[in-house]
């Protein structure tokens, strides 16, 4: 699994994190992440070989599965310098749909754009891939937009010279 060193990082940070968890545990575990030398070097590490956009995603996913909490309110990060956004985990998950095959999962992705296009942030674009993974693994749709960063803005093309 692409992911699997995402997750172990994650259930590390939560370990440190003192107990009942808040709504905000994924900023929470984040900072934790931040702050933790050993922890902040497996963080940079996977940033590198799968990109920071796709370890925040999924390190968000792996805490609300560790919990059975799911959100769909993102919020911006305040304490945490790691994460622009994160979901605030309010609710208990809706079980998995079973994982699915690429075309259904991106046929999901497409209606559920067309239907809420109005409300989701531009941004959501950018992260087709990590959507579509998500989708494939069995996340509720709902909840597959709602775990990527509301906020991510790509760099700007670099200027080359003839």
């Amino acid at each position: 699994m692409r992911t699997e060193g995402v997750k172990k990082l994650v259930n590390l940070a939560l370990l440190r994190l003192p107990q009942p968890y808040t709504e905000d545990v994924i900023e929470d575990a984040f900072l934790e992440i931040e702050n933790g030398e050993e922890l902040k070097a497996e963080y940079d590490g996977l940033c590198k070989d799968l990109g920071k956009t796709t370890v925040n995603a999924w390190g968000g996913y792996w805490i609300a599965n560790a919990l059975g909490k799911t959100g769909v309110e993102q919020v911006p990060a305040k304490r945490s310098k790691l994460l622009q956004s994160y979901s605030r985990l309010t609710a208990a998950a809706p079980a998995l749909a079973g994982k699915r095959k690429e075309p259904a999962a991106l046929q999901l992705m497409a209606d559920y754009y067309q239907e809420n296009k109005v409300r989701l942030h531009a941004s959501v674009r950018n992260h087709r891939e990590i959507i579509i993974e998500m989708l494939v693994a069995g996340l509720p749709v709902e909840q597959a937009f709602a775990m990527v960063p509301n906020d991510f803005t790509p760099p700007a093309p670099v200027q080359r010279r003839r």
